[in-house]
């Protein structure tokens, strides 16, 4: 036995997957829709200011009359600030106003946190899957 308790132990650090991949940390984001009025917007990496303005551009762009309904899978995202979040409340203000709605997917346990911090958890519903999401009608 050492006497040092931490020897052997692998040291995971915030954003390692939990087998020790790496995880993607630039902002990506991906949208694929599901019918004829549903988006699905994929976020991956951190969303911080650098990736806000993409973000942005991509609801703007992505949430219309028909496709009112927004689902927002953040099961890659490891990192939103308070401006990424604000991005996704003008999208769900956004979808609302064309008569549809915005659902949160898959966070990860620190958004999780975040999303019930800042009560968008309770406003927007956060759902296993995007299977789940859409069938809540």
């Amino acid at each position: 036995m050492s006497d040092q308790p931490w020897q052997g132990l692998r040291i995971v650090r915030d954003g390692d997957g939990p087998t020790g991949e790496p995880v993607e940390r630039e902002p990506r984001i991906d949208c694929s829709e599901l019918g004829e009025d549903v988006i699905v917007v994929r976020l991956v990496g951190d969303f911080d200011m650098d990736g806000t303005d993409a973000l942005r551009r991509t609801f703007a762009e992505v949430v219309s009359q028909p496709r009112n309904k927004v689902v927002i899978d953040l099961s890659q995202t490891m990192f939103m600030d308070s401006m990424a979040l604000g991005a996704i409340i003008g999208a769900g203000k956004r979808a609302q106003g064309w008569g549809g709605w915005l659902r949160l997917v898959g966070p990860t346990l620190y958004l999780r946190k975040v999303l019930r911090v800042t009560g968008l958890d309770a406003v927007y519903g956060v759902y296993a899957d995007v299977d789940e999401a859409v069938a809540q009608g």
